[in-house]
């Protein structure tokens, strides 16, 4: 069962607002805008904390005093995930 929106808010946007937020609209595939605000206003951004604990995890790689190739490998990978978490986030 599905909780009940009873309550209305009214929000007005300038052109460009609204184009950028069809823009992101359509780009996360959302189906209507409703859908898409309600998502982005009141879901927690997963990525974000993905993120910041991938830019934790480089910088103590980086601080390491003698930086071994086998770690080199693992921050390669580090990166690499950091760069994957970036595209997903920039498309939702």
């Amino acid at each position: 069962m599905t909780t009940r929106r009873d309550k209305l808010v009214k929000v007005r946007f300038s052109q460009e607002e609204f184009s950028l937020l069809e823009t992101l609209r359509r780009t996360a595939g959302s189906e209507s805008r409703s859908v898409f605000i309600r998502r982005r206003a009141l879901e927690p951004e997963i990525g974000t904390a993905a993120i910041a604990d991938l830019i934790g995890q480089i910088g103590v790689t980086l601080n390491t005093e003698d930086i071994a190739p086998k770690q080199l490998d693992h921050l390669a990978l580090l990166l690499d995930g950091l760069t994957q978490e970036l595209r997903r986030v920039r498309k939702s």
